[in-house]
């Protein structure tokens, strides 16, 4: 139905991760520093610290104009909540405090900034998100107010160990073989019962084998110097013999992680905005810091890393919440993963975050990129958004993005211009970068990807690969191929309000054809519908004219009109 297609809104607001240490729990990190209030100013600071400094120079040289040009207006008294507690100020002239007191007041007012989340105590919601162990790898939502806390608590095994033993996998295989020969001969069937190490062998699952290569590739990165980690802390710095890693290397252990995302979603599409959340980004990304965290122990390290500089909100008066954020940053992964991970998903587009640097990873919420059906009149409107009844795109859980839902009798519609792609592919050292730009360069809107594959001589599953790699980043659209016998009408779902805007874009691009608004009424002049080829002058024009319906579908101006016969 119509109605179920909605514009894209996360309602996030805001990312805190909750640990329990020797059964303590602790709020380490959140982001943004002020939840729920304006953060432009930490977003357009870290965005130029990360770009002058490249994120790897120390803060400590951040010269004082930056700070005063995006301070979170420590001095103003507005922006303090305060209560019964508050020290009053003696003034003693105008304008002036006496020492004792001004210290006093600004190191209450740093801990309450850094300290009070949504009007809560930091000590008080760390508690209220840790749910019991019977909520381990469940979906965890609990609504205070107008927001919503959804999460994933990860829990340790017995022990308080992440990585199940191996005498324990071996236990239950026995106990899963022994259980499977008994229910065999009370059924009276014939089975031979598998010895042990079969037994081991056959019911130790993909999951186990992963963690234990996991081992084995954590064990080389300890390994590996000092110059090729990236942005780790120094626990990692020095390689580590056999004999040391197996004696416990920190004295207290990490009984939980939860990684809660705190959402404001209207009330009539809560139930809505939280799946999206929970399915694409909340679930997966516990996953795989349940993952790192067996490995090598990851959340543990950068969670007391974050915490021993929680302290410095209150101490370093002479520094901004903006300045300590970006300390934060340079110093530990897990913080700038979930920086990144806010600053995108909270605007719709793609998070590529990196937990260490053989580590990397991409969330996104799906955004709509059609619609069969226009609107009601109280429905939300969506202008623009292509108009049509066929689509032939991967599903939205297809992690792998094995393609095999695109039809062989569709292309590839690019939603940018072919040199800005390749710039961007060419930018990244992806092994996918030169199947890519062999793809782009012999990709037409024209040829469906079975026409393609026959005269290029690729693989069709190799171009349909590459095809869903495209879409899934938001740079290409499965359509059917354009054709000039094709009837092309201007789309009902058009958006008017960028008219102008879009005639100066199109005039630079087609300069010596008609213009925007003439192509669009020639389309629309006869009360009957007519093919496409109506409009080329010439054979010579009709490379040009197949571009410029190219262009005119790629931002929804026109669509095809289709006729079905049963």
């Amino acid at each position: 139905m119509a109605s179920d297609v909605l514009p894209p809104n996360p309602c996030l607001v805001a990312i805190l991760l909750v640990v329990r240490v020797n059964y303590e729990p602790r709020i380490v990190f959140h982001y943004p520093p002020r939840p729920g209030k304006d953060n432009t100013h930490f977003t357009r600071y870290l965005a130029a610290q990360e770009k002058d400094q490249g994120g790897t120079s120390s803060t400590d040289s951040d010269s004082s104009s930056s700070e005063d040009d995006v301070a979170i207006e420590i001095g103003k008294s507005k922006d303090l909540k305060t209560g019964d507690d508050t020290p009053e100020l003696d003034v003693e002239e105008p304008g002036s405090i006496s020492p004792e007191k001004n210290e006093m007041w600004n190191s209450q007012y740093a801990q309450t900034k850094w300290n009070d989340v949504f009007g809560f105590p930091l000590e008080a919601l760390a508690r209220l998100l840790c749910p019991p162990s019977t909520a381990h790898k469940e979906r965890f939502e609990m609504s205070i107010g107008d927001k919503v806390f959804v999460g994933r608590p990860m829990y340790a095994h017995e022990g308080d160990e992440w990585k199940k033993k191996k005498a324990e996998r071996k236990a239950k295989a026995k106990k899963a073989a022994a259980d499977e020969a008994a229910k065999a001969q009370s059924k009276g069937l014939a089975s031979r019962q598998p010895s042990a190490p079969e037994a081991d062998e056959s019911t130790t699952d993909a999951s186990e084998q992963d963690e234990e290569c996991g081992e084995r590739r954590a064990s080389l990165n300890h390994a590996a110097p000092a110059t090729n980690e990236g942005p780790t802390s120094t626990i990692d710095s020095a390689p580590r013999t056999k004999a040391e890693s197996s004696k416990p290397a920190w004295k207290e252990k990490l009984n939980l992680f939860h990684v809660v995302f705190v959402l404001d979603p209207p009330p009539l599409e809560y139930q809505l905005r939280v799946k999206d959340m929970y399915d694409h980004v909340i679930k997966k990304f516990s996953k795989a810091l349940k993952r790192e965290q067996a490995r090598s122990r990851y959340v543990y390290r950068e969670a007391s890393l974050l915490y021993k500089e929680a302290p410095l909100m209150v101490r370093a008066l002479d520094q901004s919440l903006a300045t300590l954020y970006h300390r934060y940053q340079t110093r530990s992964p897990l913080a700038k993963a979930i920086t990144t991970l806010y600053n995108n998903i909270s605007m719709s587009r793609i998070a590529h975050i990196n937990l260490t640097p053989t580590s990397s990873l991409s969330f996104q919420i799906p955004v709509p990129t059609s619609i069969s059906v226009l609107p009601g009149p109280l429905a939300p409107q969506l202008p623009g958004l292509w108009l049509t009844t066929a689509t032939s795109l991967p599903a939205e859980d297809d992690v792998n993005m094995t393609s095999s839902q695109l039809a062989s009798h569709f292309t590839l519609l690019l939603l940018s211009d072919l040199p800005t792609i390749l710039a961007e592919i060419h930018d990244t050292s992806s092994p996918l970068s030169a199947p890519l730009t062999h793809y782009l360069q012999i990709s037409k809107p024209t040829k469906s990807f079975l026409q393609i594959s026959q005269t290029s001589g690729m693989h069709l599953s190799d171009i349909q690969f590459l095809a869903s790699h495209l879409i899934y980043w938001r740079k290409a659209r499965a359509i059917p191929p354009l054709h000039q016998r094709d009837t092309y009408i201007v789309s009902p779902n058009a958006d008017m309000s960028k008219l102008a805007s879009a005639t100066s874009k199109f005039a630079r691009a087609f300069p010596a054809l008609p213009s925007l608004p003439k192509l669009l009424n020639l389309l629309s002049a006869t009360t009957t519908p007519r093919v496409y080829a109506s409009l080329i002058p010439s054979k010579d024009h009709k490379e040009a004219f197949m571009n410029i319906l190219a262009w005119l579908l790629r931002d929804g101006w026109v669509t095809q009109l289709r006729t079905f016969m049963w």
